[in-house]
């Protein structure tokens, strides 16, 4: 009886030894960097608010406006959706060290230079594009990612960034000089052809450049999916995300060396609610949930020392941080400059989010991005955010066929505004959610953005609904 009872607690211990094993193996296979092997890492607890230090957390700000696969003619658009956000950080994460690894190097680098239809033959190969929401000028791209003295002169611009995910050649497009840079070297490594073959085992959609099509009708920015017959999208609701705040704590978290209840303050007739010190600083607090920070005394004159782009994106990323912070996948979306006698004088710099991989566009027609910060002088001048809590509604929204788009938007301009066809290039297409409504919480229905070229006044930008057609805004 005694050695049966030692049987069983030596079988006990075994079992418990195994799982234990086990556990651990598990957790060795999760967590270490294995070539061709997702990491997944541990889930952290979200912060909205944290400061980031300088060179390296900014490069979270350099993202694409669309992440292509292009795979031997087909292509697949890939969106920063929840069940993917893993992947595709991590080709984000990738491409970039493999950026930082190439614009450092000072030896054992290969570059040739190409002009800028050879994007043909790289869409037709395998390949991985990123295509940024405006053209960066090249030292302050290679500032942001942490790149303290950049090896390669002649770049002046990137419009976009391809990485071949067999061979891991790195190029970067330069659209203003007509150039593709290539990149080569042993020392170029990822794990992008993994997080490839993890996206094409899920069966994406597939895409279209309209170029390969119609060079002359469409830039080589539009790209559309073969069959959306059977896509839908969400709508959604919002509120403002002053909502989850009192007015006396968002007027805290500006003036962070003074009592609150020492500020001035008023309601105006539209019933927003303004605070101020007096002296410096000032903040209104809109019904619909835009806040505007307000300097009154930055310096009009220029000072002695200078005031560099680089700063304006460290005083712009800092103060945001400070300030409520910023909201999930957010990014640099457009820099605007300023110059008196050669020197930087004025900085304005937008930032913009998504949900689930799609930009947000506003109802407030004055913002055409949810967060801009004006610089003056090395000071913030105005600082403007209208930035949405957003949850999910049970309506769905059937898409309407992004040509039926095109032919609605064409119709529009050569018939009713008298607009010769071969007059009329479509720049880029691309999907948002766009705000409507004066009730609280507001909508957001999905809708095809549509930007016009050409030499007239009616081109710019168009907001279509994308379940009916419907233009909802156009230039004017």
């Amino acid at each position: 009886m005694v050695e049966l009872k030692l049987e069983r607690i030596k079988s006990a211990v075994l079992f418990c030894l195994v799982l234990i094993s086990i556990v651990l193996t598990t957790q060795i296979w999760l967590n270490m960097p294995i070539e061709g092997i997702f990491i997944i890492s541990k889930k952290t607890e979200e912060t909205s608010n944290f400061l980031l230090t300088p060179n390296v957390e900014k490069a979270s700000f350099l993202k694409p406006n669309k992440l292509i696969i292009n795979n031997n003619g087909n292509h697949t658009l890939l969106l920063n959706k929840t069940e993917v956000s893993m992947i595709y950080e991590r080709i984000l994460e990738d491409t970039k060290n493999m950026l930082i690894a190439a614009l450092g190097a000072t030896e054992g680098i290969e570059i040739e230079k190409y002009e800028c239809d050879y994007i043909q033959k790289l869409r037709a190969g395998q390949t991985i594009e990123l295509q940024l929401p405006f053209p960066y000028d090249y030292k302050l791209f290679t500032y942001i990612l942490g790149v303290e003295s950049p090896k390669w002169q002649g770049i002046e611009h990137i419009d976009a960034v391809l990485v071949g995910y067999y061979n891991n050649n790195l190029y970067l497009v330069d659209k203003e000089n007509n150039y593709i840079f290539e990149f080569k070297s042993k020392f170029l490594k990822s794990n992008v052809r993994a997080m490839v073959d993890m996206i094409y085992n899920s069966k994406p959609y597939s895409y279209i450049f309209l170029s390969e099509v119609d060079q002359e009708r469409y830039s080589d920015n539009v790209l559309i999916p073969v069959n959306i017959a059977d896509h839908s999208m969400w709508k959604l609701s919002a509120y403002p995300e002053s909502y989850g705040y009192t007015p006396e704590s968002i007027a805290a978290a500006f003036f962070k060396d003074k009592d609150p209840s020492t500020l001035r303050s008023i309601i105006d007739s539209e019933g927003n609610i303004v605070y101020t010190d007096g002296e410096k600083q000032g903040i209104r607090i809109s019904k619909t949930g835009l806040i505007e920070y307000v300097n009154y005394q930055t310096k009009l004159e220029s000072n002695n020392s200078k005031f560099t782009l680089f700063d304006a994106v460290n005083i712009a990323t800092n103060f945001v941080n400070s300030n409520l912070g910023f909201p999930k996948d957010s990014y640099i979306s457009s820099i605007e400059q300023e110059t008196v006698n050669n020197e930087l004088y004025r900085c304005l710099i937008r930032y913009n989010y998504r949900y689930e991989g799609i930009p947000i566009i506003n109802d407030d027609i004055n913002m055409d991005n949810p967060i801009e910060v004006e610089i003056v002088n090395g000071e913030v001048k105005r600082y403007r955010r209208i930035v949405k809590n957003i949850r999910i509604t049970e309506e769905e929204k059937i898409l309407k066929n992004p040509l039926e788009i095109i032919d609605i938007l064409l119709m529009r301009l050569n018939h009713y505004k008298n607009i010769d066809m071969k007059d009329i290039r479509i720049e880029d297409m691309y999907m948002s959610y766009l705000e409507y409504g004066i009730d609280i919480p507001t909508s957001m229905i999905p809708v095809w953005v549509v930007e016009i070229e050409g030499d007239f006044k009616d081109a710019g930008k168009y907001i279509l609904n994308a379940e009916s057609g419907v233009i909802l805004y156009e230039p004017y």
